[in-house]
Formats: C-alpha cells, structure tokens, sequence
C-alpha cells in the first residue's frame, strides 16, 4: 500500500485495513493543510513534527478521557450496586 504524506510517498506493509489507512492519511493531509496555512514555509521535518505533537496530544487527552469515563461509570456501577444490596435487605430477600 503506498502512504503519502508531507509529499512523499513511501511503500507499507500494514493489517489495517484499507479504509482505516485512508481515514488516517486523510486526518493527516487535513492537519498538514492547517499547519502549512499556519506557519507558512516549514520545511517538511518540522510540519512532520508538529504533526506528531498534534496527533500524540490528541491521543494522550483521549487517553486520560477514556479512564476518567471509566472510573464515572465504575463508580456509578458501585452505587447502583450498593443501592440494590440496601433494597434487597429493605424487602427482606436474602
């Protein structure tokens, strides 16, 4: 499969598939965009860099926001419990 980015074009072997490595070369043509729109006449080491940041920054965030859902909901699961444990006991089931 060919890759192409920042200009290049690079051979990969990959077992994503296909339409997962579109969806991400076209993220990365976007952000390209914004960046060359931003900071005119980068040479392509520091848009590759930028590039990096960007994407790493965004996947540290939703990192941290997947285990702070995590813990809401095992929290919320731990009070759901807690208050099925105190109406069970209220009927007096066993």
């Amino acid at each position: 499969m060919d890759f192409h980015l920042l200009g290049q074009t690079v051979s990969l072997r990959t077992d994503l598939p296909e339409e997962m490595v579109e969806e991400i070369q076209q993220l990365l043509r976007e952000r390209e965009r914004e960046i060359n729109r931003k900071y005119r006449f980068l040479p392509p080491l520091k848009v590759a860099i930028l590039l990096l940041l960007q994407i790493s920054g965004d996947y540290v965030k939703m990192k941290r926001d997947q285990e702070a859902l995590r813990q809401a909901l095992l929290e919320k699961a731990s009070q759901i419990e807690k208050y099925l444990e105190k109406e069970k006991s209220s009927l007096g089931c066993s």
